[in-house]
Formats: C-alpha cells, structure tokens, sequence
C-alpha cells in the first residue's frame, strides 16, 4: 500500500465520524492548551525573579569579610596575597581591596583661602586597574591607570556623580549648602560651589578653623588632587558612586603612611589583620558560587546575591513542576480520549480490516494506518491549542492576569505559590510580560501532542493487527 493511499485512508477514516473527532481533537486542544499556559507562566515567573534580582544589585559581585578568626578561630590576614589568589580563581573579573583609612581624615578645600570645605569624606582606596573592571559607567575623563609615581604631582582621584555638592560654603551665614536640584525635565538647576575638574582642590587632615580646633598640635599633611573621572551613581555599587572619592590604593596608603611618620604614631603590627574588605566580581552568575566556596575555603566570610537568588530559584522550580503536572495531567486525560476513539474506530472498522487482510494488506500497513490517525489527532490538537495559547497569553499579559485574580501592573513578586501582580511595582517590571511563549515551546508542544496521539494509538493499532481475517469478515 502506497503512503497516498494511507494518508487517503487516514483522513477519511477521521472525517467519517466528525462528531467524534472534533471532541477528541479538543481533548488536545486543552490538554495542549493547558500545558503551554502553564509553562508560559513558569517562564514569566523567571523573568519577574530576574528583574527582581537585578533592582537588588550586582548578582556577579561578591563581598568578602574579614573578621580578623576563621571559623575555627584561627587568624586569617586578608592581605594583597590573599586577594591575588582571588583573582586567581577560575571565572573572577577582578579582585581588589575597598580601602578606608583609619589614621586620617581627608579633608578637601578649594577657593580663595580655603572657603569651600568638604569634611567627612568618602574616600575609599581601590586599585585603579580594577576601577574599568568593576563595571562603573563613566560620565567624563579616564581612569587612572595606576598610583602615582612622582609625589610632587596631584594625586588622581575618581568622583561619583554628586560628589561636588559636598562643599560647604564656610564664609556663608546662610546658603552653606547647594544640592542637585532638577527641574521637570531632569535638568539640574543648581550648580556645586565647586566643581572638581575646573578647580584647583587639596587635601587635607588639618580640619576647618574653629576655637576647638586652635589648640590642636597634630602635624597634618595635604596633597594637591586632579579629578580624572566621574562615575554614575549606582547604589548598587557603593555610596562612593554618588558622593564618595576613589584613589588607587597605593596612593592612599601612602597618606596615611606619611601621617603616620610625621606624627610618630605606633602602629602595632600584630594586630594587623589586613583589609577588612574585597570585593570580588565575577564573569557570570554560575560562576558566584563555586567562587564562593573557595573564598569560605580560604577561612573568610562571604556575602553575595546568591543567598537570595537560589531560594528563589528553587521557589521557581517548584512551582514550575507544579504547573507543568497541572498541564501534564490535561494532556493525559487528552491521550486516554484518543486511545478510547481508536479502539471504538476498531469495532466499528472490523469487516474493513478483514477485507484489507484478505486482499493481501500488510499487517504492518494497518497498523500504520491507525498510528497515522493517532498522531494527526494530536497533531492537530497540538497546532490548535498553540494558537488558542498565544491568544490566551496575549490577554492574560493585556490585562494582567494573575492566580490571585487582581489585575494590574507585574510588580515581579511572587507569594501564595502563584505568581502574583499588583499595583506599585517598578517601571521596569510593570512592563514584563505574566505569560512567555517562546518558539521552543511551539515546538515542543506541538511535537509532544503528536508524540502522545501516537502513543495512544499503539494499544488499538496492535490489536488491529491481531484480528483475524476470516472472523472480521464474518462480523457485521
């Protein structure tokens, strides 16, 4: 028999019955249907914790804490060879220390006899070649590439964005302080005192002049500073990205150093612990925890996204599973629907298959016929249920659906074991869709119907097989 003629045979056979057909084709379509849905929701689900994650912060930067003992309560030094062999570790950026001095207090003066003063600054020691690697966006100038190596020149420093505003007018009595104010449009209308790439800026330990501080008979130093760059505020990044002061490590620690000798102070070198900070960045989020685990090897602490991100992970996966058995269980009740309307289609094609055996049709041929009609029941089912899916979807993302049956925007959290929307959500994960169907699952439904259609015709196609051709005849 020809594979025309079967095709002819099959559609045929299934146009016959209509009725029943279309029933048990809609079985599929719902079964299909729902198990799309349902993973399309899963997927939504992952997308609302990704953008969930990402307003938390950096999910590739690791913090690493020293608390001076190890777990074990023997002493750890996280010192510049401790942080080599960070960088070291397989899928790390960079590795640098976040510095802060803790003999002195940097002091910035600008304008005519000191009259602009920012006291109480962020300065924080890096190292420079890792300031492009830690994923600051510059708004102007360059990084430095290194510490400074002639001490006569101004130190480089890099800025936040409002680090300006942080001058203070000491001959006013009244506007000592300016602010970025913006107008409607985002516009700032209020500019700094000072602004740190155009004047001349020094540091200083010498504190402002007040009657507390006229008895003071500490010997402070002062360097004259060059802004090179201005970086974005981002607070997932640090508060040195709005209003702090970064300086390569070295040269920061050579300040200190030169406070330290010129006021004789004794530093007590056993009790050097080495930097209380690291912060690690790696290339990727699968690489945040094996990273980890080596850092925990080395005797310090850890702090990353990853403590939030894997029990939300595995929230996700459950309820995922859980969705997927929901539509799983739909496509099931669907295949026993096509297994019942082959095995009727058998009684009711008896004498038929007697007459195709008699004739001298291969068992095999009839077989085929019947998985044939099988498979196209699913298949159909499977193309049709895809597009009721995509139209589903589509509203379901129009008005923000959600299991808790409240409309409104996606605000990306998830309780009650459902996904969850509200009002009051970020911009950003307003916009993110509740259903995801992507091509994958297109193709995956639609070749997982076909599939379930032909395994439940295998049952009535094998017991086609067994019917004996006189009997078959013989039966009206």
């Amino acid at each position: 028999m020809k594979i025309s003629d079967m095709v002819s045979m099959c559609l045929g056979n299934l146009f016959r019955r209509k009725m029943r057909t279309l029933l048990t084709i809609t079985g599929v379509i719902v079964g299909t249907c729902a198990i799309v849905i349902m993973i399309s929701l899963g997927l939504g689900m992952t997308l609302s914790q990704e953008a969930a994650l990402a307003q938390m912060g950096d999910l590739t930067m690791i913090e690493v804490m020293n608390y001076g003992y190890n777990g074990e309560g023997e002493p750890k030094i996280m010192d510049d060879a401790a942080v080599a062999v960070m960088q070291k570790l397989p899928g790390v950026v960079v590795a640098t220390p976040v510095y802060q001095p803790h003999y002195i207090n940097a002091n910035f003066y600008s304008g005519k006899k000191d009259r602009y003063c920012m006291q109480y600054s962020n300065l924080i020691g890096i190292y420079a070649d890792a300031m492009p690697l830690m994923g600051y966006q510059l708004l102007e100038g360059e990084f430095p590439t290194g510490p400074q190596a002639d001490q006569k020149k101004p130190v480089s420093v890099v800025l936040g964005q409002y680090t300006d505003y942080e001058f203070e007018d000491t001959k006013s009595k009244y506007n000592r302080w300016t602010w970025p104010e913006t107008d409607a449009e985002g516009n700032v209308i209020r500019s700094p005192f000072v602004d740190m790439f155009k004047s001349e800026v020094y540091l200083s330990t010498q504190p402002p002049e007040s009657e507390e501080n006229k008895e003071d008979k500490t010997k402070h130093i002062q360097r004259e500073i060059k802004a090179v760059a201005r970086i974005k505020e981002d607070w997932d990044k640090g508060y040195e990205t709005s209003r702090g002061i970064l300086m390569d490590i070295n040269d920061l620690k050579k300040l200190e150093e030169e406070f330290i000798r010129a006021n004789k102070i004794s530093t007590n070198k056993n009790e050097n612990q080495g930097y209380s900070r690291v912060s690690v960045k790696v290339e990727t989020l699968d690489d945040v925890d094996p990273v980890e685990t080596e850092i925990k090897a080395m005797g310090f602490e850890t702090r990353s996204m990853e403590t939030v991100r894997k029990p939300m992970q595995e929230q996700v996966r459950q309820q995922q599973m859980f969705l997927g058995i929901m539509g799983g269980i739909s496509l099931a009740v669907a295949a026993i629907g096509i297994a019942n309307t082959m095995t009727m289609s058998i009684y009711e094609r008896t004498r038929e298959i007697g007459v195709m055996k008699v004739l001298g049709c291969l068992v095999q041929n009839i077989r085929s016929i019947f998985l044939m009609e099988a498979g196209v029941i699913g298949f159909i089912g499977g193309c049709a249920g895809v597009c009721i899916s995509y139209l589903v979807s589509f509203l379901m993302n129009y008005f923000q659906f959600s299991f808790n049956g409240v409309g409104g925007s996606n605000n990306g959290m998830m309780g009650g074991g459902f996904y969850m929307s509200g009002g009051g959500g970020e911009q950003a994960a307003a916009s993110l869709p509740v259903s995801v169907i992507p091509f994958w699952l297109v193709g995956a439904a639609i070749l997982f119907a076909t599939l379930m259609g032909l395994l439940s015709g295998i049952m009535p196609a094998n017991r086609a097989m067994k019917i004996s051709a006189l009997e078959a005849i013989k039966h009206e």
